[in-house]
C-alpha cells in the first residue's frame, strides 16, 4: 500500500469508523431492550443472552483471529469478516423469535471477532511508534463518534413501524458502505510477515471459553423471580477450575516455547500489561450505566426510544472532542489523562442519578441530562483514546494483531461481566416483584436505576485504582531514571 498521508488517513477513518460500529453492537441492543420485550416477550434471561452472545462470541474469536491476522491473512479476514457481519445483520433484522436473534447475535459477534484486531493490526502496521499516538487519537474519536451517535440513530429506528428491528436494519448500509470503501482502500494493503498457519492453542482458547461462560451463567440466570435455581452458583466453581487449568495449559505451552491464549512476552511489555489491566475495568462500567439509563428513560419516564437516544447525544461532540486530546497530549500526560477522565465519568454519573430523584418534571430533567453528558462524554475520550495509544505504542507492528486481540479480549471480557452484572441488578430489582420491564411503575425503576449504577460505579472505581497506581509506578520509573542520568557532583566539577 502507498504510505501516502492522504491514503493512510482514509485508511485510518475507515478503522476507526467499522471499530466503532463493532463496538456501538454492544450498546445499542439497550435501547431495543423495552421494544423486544413488548414483542418478542423473552424475559430477563432471554434479554440477557440477546446481549450476552454478542460478547461472548466477540471474545473467543479475537485471539485466534489475531493471530491468524499477524500470520499473513489480515486483510483475507477483514473481508471474511466484513461480508459475515453483513449476513449476520441480516439474520437479526429478519428474525421470528428471541432464539433467532440470540443466534444471529452470536454471529455478528464472531465476525466483530475477526475483524477487531486486524482494523487495529492495520493502523499499527501503516504508523510508526511515533506516529501511533496521534494516529489512534483519531481512531479514538472515529469510534467515539460512532458509538455516541449510534443510540440515536437507532432509537430513532426503533421509533418507527420497524420497531426493535431498527437497531438491526441499521447494519446493512452501514455494512455495505464500508465494504465498498475497504474494496477500495484495502486491496493493496501488504499482509504482515510469512504466510503461514499459527500454532493456535485450540484447548487453552476452548478452557477459557468454557470459564468465561461459566463465569456469565449464574449472573444471566438471575432474573429475581421465585422460580431461580439456587444451584446457579454452583457453576462458579468450574468457574474456577477452568481458570485454573487455562493459566496452567498457558504456562505450560509457553515454557514449551509454544504460543498461548494469552502471549507472555507480551504481557512483559510494561505498557501493554498496564492497559490491558485498565481495560479489564473500565469497560465493565459504561455499559451497565448506558443501559440502566436507557432503560429507566424509557418505562419510567415514558419517553421514545428515539428521545431517549437524542438525550444521550451531546455526549458525542465532547468525546470525539476527549479523544483528540488524549491523542495530542498521551505522550505527555499519559495516565493523568485517564484518570482525568474517569474522575470526569464519574462525576456526571453520579450527578445524572441524583437528577433523577429530583421532584423536577421530565422536560427540565431532559433538558439538564445533556449537559451532564457533556462531561461523561469527554471524560469517556480522556480514557479510551490514550489507554489505546499507551497499550499499543511499544508494540512491534508484526506483533500488532495479535496485541489488539487480547487487548480487545480484555475488553470483551469486562463487558460482557459489566453488563451481566448491572443487567442481573436492574432487572432482578423489577421480576423479584412479579412486575415486568414494561409495567413496573416508576419508583421500583428508579430502584432497579439506582442498584445498576451502584455495580456499575464500583467496576469504575477499580479503574480508576489500577490507573493511579500505574500513574505512581511510572512517576517512580521517571524518577530513577532521571536519578541514575543525572551528574555527579565530581564529574560535573
Amino acid at each position: 500500500m502507498s504510505s501516502h498521508p492522504a491514503n493512510r488517513r482514509a485508511v485510518l477513518l475507515l478503522c476507526g469508523t467499522t471499530a466503532g460500529f463493532l463496538l456501538l453492537d454492544i450498546h445499542k441492543v439497550s435501547i431495543a431492550v423495552p421494544a423486544i420485550e413488548r414483542a418478542l416477550h423473552p424475559g430477563p434471561a432471554g434479554i440477557q443472552l440477546i446481549q450476552a452472545a454478542y460478547v461472548v462470541c466477540f471474545a473467543v474469536t479475537l485471539v485466534p483471529a489475531g493471530r491468524i491476522g499477524d500470520a499473513g491473512r489480515r486483510r483475507r479476514l477483514t473481508f471474511t469478516g466484513l461480508y459475515l457481519y453483513l449476513a449476520a445483520s441480516v439474520l437479526c433484522a429478519v428474525a421470528p423469535g428471541a432464539g433467532s436473534v440470540i443466534a444471529g447475535r452470536a454471529v455478528l459477534g464472531v465476525a466483530a471477532g475477526l475483524l477487531m484486531p486486524q482494523l487495529m493490526g492495520i493502523v499499527q502496521q501503516l504508523f510508526a511508534p511515533a506516529e501511533r499516538g496521534r494516529a489512534f487519537g483519531v481512531y479514538g474519536m472515529c469510534v467515539s463518534l460512532a458509538t455516541a451517535l449510534g443510540p440515536s440513530a437507532g432509537g430513532l429506528l426503533v421509533s418507527t413501524p420497524l420497531g426493535w428491528r431498527g437497531v438491526f436494519v441499521l447494519n446493512v448500509p452501514v455494512g455495505v458502505a464500508v465494504l465498498v470503501a475497504a474494496h477500495a482502500l484495502l486491496a493493496s494493503l501488504p499482509d504482515p510477515g510469512e504466510r503461514r498457519w499459527p500454532d493456535i492453542d485450540v484447548l487453552g482458547l476452548a478452557l477459557g471459553s468454557l470459564a468465561l461462560v461459566a463465569l456469565l451463567t449464574p449472573l444471566v440466570f438471575t432474573t429475581g423471580r421465585p422460580d431461580d435455581l439456587d444451584a446457579r452458583w454452583l457453576a462458579l466453581v468450574p468457574a474456577a477450575g477452568l481458570a485454573a487449568l487455562f493459566v496452567v495449559r498457558s504456562r505450560r505451552r509457553a515454557a514449551a516455547g509454544r504460543s498461548g491464549v494469552i502471549d507472555p512476552g507480551l504481557l512483559r511489555v510494561g505498557s501493554f500489561r498496564n492497559g490491558v489491566l485498565v481495560s479489564l475495568t473500565w469497560f465493565a462500567a459504561g455499559p451497565g450505566i448506558a443501559l440502566a439509563l436507557t432503560v429507566y428513560l424509557q418505562e419510567a419516564r415514558e419517553i421514545s426510544p428515539f428521545l431517549a437516544g437524542v438525550v444521550l447525544l451531546p455526549s458525542s461532540a465532547t468525546s470525539v472532542l476527549g479523544a483528540w486530546l488524549g491523542g495530542r497530549y498521551v505522550r505527555r500526560l499519559g495516565r493523568v489523562l485517564t484518570a482525568t477522565g474517569m474522575l470526569l465519568v464519574l462525576a456526571s454519573t453520579l450527578a445524572t442519578v441524583v437528577l433523577l430523584h429530583t421532584a423536577l418534571p421530565t422536560p427540565a430533567v431532559l433538558t439538564l441530562i445533556p449537559l451532564l453528558q457533556l462531561g461523561y462524554g469527554l471524560g469517556g475520550g480522556l480514557v479510551v483514546s490514550p489507554n489505546h495509544s499507551m497499550m499499543l505504542m511499544d508494540v512491534p507492528p508484526a506483533q500488532g494483531s495479535a496485541a489488539s486481540a487480547i487487548g480487545q479480549l480484555g475488553q470483551r471480557i469486562s463487558n460482557s461481566v459489566g453488563v451481566a452484572c448491572a443487567s442481573m441488578a436492574y432487572y432482578s430489582t423489577v421480576y423479584a416483584t412479579g412486575h415486568t420491564l414494561t409495567d413496573a411503575p416508576a419508583g421500583l425503576h428508579r430502584d432497579a436505576l439506582d442498584l445498576a449504577t451502584v455495580v456499575a460505579c464500583l467496576f469504575l472505581l477499580a479503574a480508576l485504582a489500577v490507573a493511579l497506581a500505574d500513574l505512581r509506578r511510572r512517576t517512580r520509573s521517571r524518577r530513577a531514571t532521571r536519578s541514575t542520568t543525572a551528574p555527579s557532583p565530581a564529574s560535573a566539577r
